[in-house]
């Protein structure tokens, strides 16, 4: 049976997006397994006082129900460059089952990951969204492996814009970021585009 994944990020004892993972977790439940109850995950974390306070993450795998649940204070990767890496993929639900992806990622070197394109569209790194910078304004590809929380919370607050974006496309911009549930927009964690390496 196939599981899936929902990484949520609490900040001292606040657990935010919720109501992302929830609406993404529901739809998966009903998609894959027929399931037609809707469920708040905000009624199974209970966070325990060693985690409320300071920066932590919360793993949950489910199939049809809850499998697992766990706490762990949360450090970012040092990601300073990345790789352009050509790769066909489908990976629209959050699984468990990442091999494909951990395969692309051991292609980086010599940089720290992977920016995976399909068919010449711009689309993830093999962990998070990506955004970038075009005269003040951030743009996320229209192409994305996986439209994660974070990347639909910033459309939705018009933080950020949906484009295509090819490789060719790439020397137009100043600057890119990574986002994911547990990596927020912030413009201090913003690399120049140089640091995609051959644009």
């Amino acid at each position: 049976m196939s599981q899936f994944i929902e990484s949520i990020r609490i900040l001292n004892g606040n657990i935010e997006l919720l109501d992302y993972h929830n609406e993404r977790f529901n739809a998966t439940r009903k998609l894959f397994f027929c399931v037609e109850d809707e469920r708040d995950l905000y009624q199974f974390i209970q966070i325990p006082e060693e985690y409320k306070k300071g920066l932590v993450k919360c793993r949950i795998v489910y199939d049809i129900e809850i499998r697992d649940l766990q706490f762990s204070f949360y450090k970012p990767q040092n990601i300073s460059n990345l790789k352009l890496i050509e790769a066909s993929i489908n990976y629209d639900y959050k699984s468990t089952d990442r091999d494909r992806l951990e395969h692309l990622k051991n292609l980086a070197f010599p940089a720290d990951e992977v920016l995976i394109v399909n068919d010449g569209k711009i689309s993830d790194t093999s962990f998070s969204n990506i955004i970038f910078r075009k005269d003040m304004r951030w743009l996320t590809p229209d192409s994305p492996l996986l439209a994660g929380v974070m990347r639909e919370y910033l459309l939705n607050e018009g933080m950020i814009e949906e484009i295509s974006i090819s490789t060719e496309d790439l020397k137009m911009f100043d600057a890119f970021m990574l986002i994911n549930a547990m990596l927020t927009f912030d413009e201090s964690r913003a690399l120049p585009i140089k640091n995609i390496l051959g644009v």
